[in-house]
């Protein structure tokens, strides 16, 4: 059972800050090894244990968000039960006959699938899921990752978890002297990890370039920074400022501040509109603003945009809250337990409407339309997709850190938006309150960034896109036909193993 502890720990090596990307498959390939044939509950407590190994260290940001254990706790233990189950699962399946007679091919394709179901299940269920932790998102610097475009966050999952299955076949054949088949399972391994450097991955410029000014305005490491009213806002408009003293009015085509960097929302106090108007008018062009307004007891995060001489206009308004993070699901039980609850004093409703906003840009006079996503929605493949499908050519990602410095969020998020912009074949443009901040072209390269911390901007030619990849193309059919086939295979695998028990039973009793 410590094997599922030691493997869950190389698993979180994988992922930012640490970026071993090929200790994935090998996390993976150990917890294969070291659960399948055992009985359910064996199995189901050393994958519990790589859960742990896994999610304590890697969501470690919630507990510095929070500034208390419980939350990250209960997450880490909710989402280490979701592999309990997997493991549970894998137990019954590998030990089917069927797969005993073709290894290679049945039990590394249903590892994968069983696992890859279970990731979806948890990026989905319950209150929208929670993505983190995809294997998908520790893959942004592999060969693998031209493959995103294909087959999405579900199918890169697929083909880490199948490179993991394919190992732990080539070192059972090696420990059981089969020596043959370890080198073809050792082989099919190899060109799993290579083989998508061959697909063709589209990323040229396609309806010219808008010149896009990110601002990382900063925000005090303290937990009141939001609470002095305007100081965030203040710094947003002064390092939107400078860069246009720096470049000149009329420089860029638009500016992108990051999620709340309006602390108070500028529709509804005049003094943050005069500082958000001021920057506008500066640089001379329409100012991306995150803002959260309260109404009917409830709140909305918003991205809003600011056109200098006309103020407010279209607004995008983000579809995924973060459950316990922005509103607490029962809330009523969860109080009962822990006064914990109360820190979010006011919930986040969903918001409804487009997926993108469309922007004037300045130095050309022509429209630019924006698949927008606030912070954790970098995570989500559909709230991307539906912003792309309705034709967004770049996409942005107003985020706020602020709550998770010192932590590896910011990093995992990064990594989440190079992978996403090869899922869409899009640039990424994530601006952040205290970083990181970057710009991503469309084969996931960071071609600007500016680290934790730094106030000032970014300013990039950014190129258009219209194309749609295949992954977009086929929307969430992957991901379902994924869960289908893990539901049977789990299901075939526990009527095989009940079977087996009465079979058992039956030649005792005789």
């Amino acid at each position: 059972m410590a094997g599922g502890l030691v493997a869950g720990l190389l698993l979180w090596a994988a992922f930012p800050p640490h970026d071993l990307w090929f200790l994935a498959p090998v996390a993976l390939a150990l917890l294969a090894l070291t659960t399948r044939g055992r009985g359910a509950v064996e199995a189901a407590t050393t994958s519990l244990l790589f859960g742990v190994g896994f999610f304590a260290p890697l969501l470690h940001f919630t507990h510095v968000s929070m500034g208390t254990p419980i939350g990250w706790v209960a997450l880490t233990v909710v989402e280490s039960l979701y592999l309990a189950a997997f493991g549970a699962a894998w137990a019954c399946v590998s030990r089917s006959q069927m797969l005993q007679r073709w290894a290679l091919a049945g039990r590394a394709a249903s590892f994968a699938v069983l696992w890859c179901g279970v990731e979806e299940l948890r990026s989905s269920w319950p209150w929208g899921g929670f993505p983190f932790g995809r294997l998908a998102f520790a893959m942004a610097d592999s060969p693998s990752l031209p493959l995103a475009a294909y087959g999405g966050s579900v199918g890169l999952s697929l083909l880490v978890a199948l490179t993991a299955g394919c190992l732990a076949e080539a070192v059972d054949g090696l420990r059981e002297r089969r020596l043959l088949g370890a080198l073809a399972a050792g082989a099919v391994t190899g060109v799993l990890v290579l083989a998508p450097l061959a697909l063709p991955l589209a990323s040229a410029t396609q309806d010219g370039t808008v010149r896009v000014a990110a601002v990382q305005g900063s925000v005090a490491h303290d937990e009141e920074a939001f609470a002095r009213a305007l100081e965030v806002t203040d710094n947003h408009a002064r390092a939107t400022l400078d860069l246009a003293e720096e470049l000149g009015e009329g420089s860029v085509d638009l500016v992108v501040w990051p999620e709340n960097a309006a602390d108070r929302d500028p529709r509804e106090y005049s003094a943050s509109a005069v500082l958000v108007e001021g920057a506008a008018q500066g640089i001379g062009a329409p100012v991306l603003v995150g803002a959260v307004p309260y109404a009917d007891g409830v709140r909305y995060n918003d991205v809003v945009v600011w056109t200098p001489g006309q103020g407010a206009g279209d607004y995008y308004r983000k579809h995924r809250p973060v459950p316990f993070g922005e509103f607490i699901p029962l809330r009523s039980f969860i109080r009962s337990v822990t006064a914990q609850a109360d820190r979010i004093g006011t919930d986040m409703v969903a918001g409804t409407g487009p997926h993108t906003l469309t922007v004037r840009a300045a130095t050309q006079e022509r429209d630019v339309v924006l698949a927008l996503g606030i912070c954790f929605e970098v995570a989500y493949d559909d709230v991307l997709r539906t912003g792309v499908l309705e034709g967004g050519s770049i996409i942005v990602i107003p985020t706020n850190n602020a709550s998770f410095v010192g932590s590896s969020e910011s990093a995992q998020q990064l990594a989440q938006g190079r992978v996403q912009a090869v899922i869409h074949g899009r640039s990424v443009v994530q601006v952040s309150t205290v970083g990181i901040t970057a710009v991503i072209s469309p084969r996931g390269t960071v071609v600007q960034r500016l680290d934790d911390g730094v106030q000032g901007a970014l300013v990039a030619d950014v190129g258009l896109r219209h194309s749609i990849t295949v992954a977009d193309r086929l929307g969430a059919w992957p991901a379902t036909v994924i869960m289908v086939g893990a539901g049977l295979l789990a299901a075939a695998g526990i009527v095989s193993h009940a079977r087996a028990q009465v079979r058992r039973r039956r030649r005792s009793g005789r």
